[in-house]
């Protein structure tokens, strides 16, 4: 078994059933959620348009992020198989997470993530994508219900306030993610320009919006992620 290279276990058909299935949990979930949500959405006496068109502008905005994790996934594709890369970024979704995971597997037993493992080896690194991911899911399982309380506790009761701590969540987890963008000036100025770049094209595409081309606030993020990341990149 040793002698056999990884990836005739990876790509093994066995291995795209298994994977297929827990695809088709993610997408039956999600249909399920969907539909309840709009229900929920029609009891509460919301306008059925209006949440098509919010349904129609988070799938548009999804673009931008999905496309993004497109470098990692060639990564992750040739080392690991195409089932496993599939089904681990359908689930999660996070590429940088399991390319990271998978070679501290990889590492544990003396070796690195490569398109030349031992299938022992890549065992290992299937073994920590998995477990690397436990923690999250359990704290779903063991508290998501309970969200209730939470949200009461940060609006003290008000829940008139509840969209503005939620909005201030979001912006607080962008600018989290790109304060160290900005603060790489000196030693990836590519980086800082691209940072910059997409927060002026992502306010411009926001401003011809709101006064004449209303589809452009759909697609403002996909638009200046691709905007920030070419200007970035063909000017350095």
């Amino acid at each position: 078994m040793n002698e056999t290279n990884h990836l005739y276990y990876a790509n093994h058909p066995i291995m795209w059933i298994v994977c297929i299935l827990g695809i088709s949990v993610v997408l039956i979930q999600s249909a399920l959620i969907l539909k309840k949500s709009i229900k929920a959405g029609l009891d509460m006496g919301m306008d059925y348009s209006r949440m098509k068109k919010g349904i129609k502008t988070s799938a548009i905005g999804s673009i931008g992020p999905a496309l993004g994790v497109v470098g990692s996934l060639l990564a992750l594709l040739v080392t690991m198989g195409s089932p496993v890369s599939a089904f681990r970024l359908s689930v999660i979704g996070g590429s940088n997470f399991e390319a990271m995971a998978a070679n501290f597997g990889a590492q544990a037993l003396g070796s690195e993530l490569s398109t030349n493992m031992t299938p022992v080896v890549f065992t290992n690194a299937l073994w920590t994508m998995a477990l690397g991911s436990l923690g999250w899911i359990i704290f779903v399982f063991l508290f998501a219900h309970k969200m209730d309380k939470v949200n009461n506790l940060l609006t003290s009761g008000r829940k008139a306030l509840l969209p503005a701590v939620s909005i201030g969540a979001m912006l607080g987890s962008f600018a989290y993610f790109n304060v160290g963008n900005y603060l790489k000036v000196k030693t990836n100025p590519d980086v800082t320009l691209s940072a910059i770049s997409g927060l002026i094209i992502m306010i411009i595409c926001l401003k011809l919006g709101d006064k004449k081309f209303t589809w452009l606030k759909d697609w403002a993020l996909t638009i200046a992620m691709f905007g920030g990341a070419i200007i970035g990149t063909v000017a350095f």
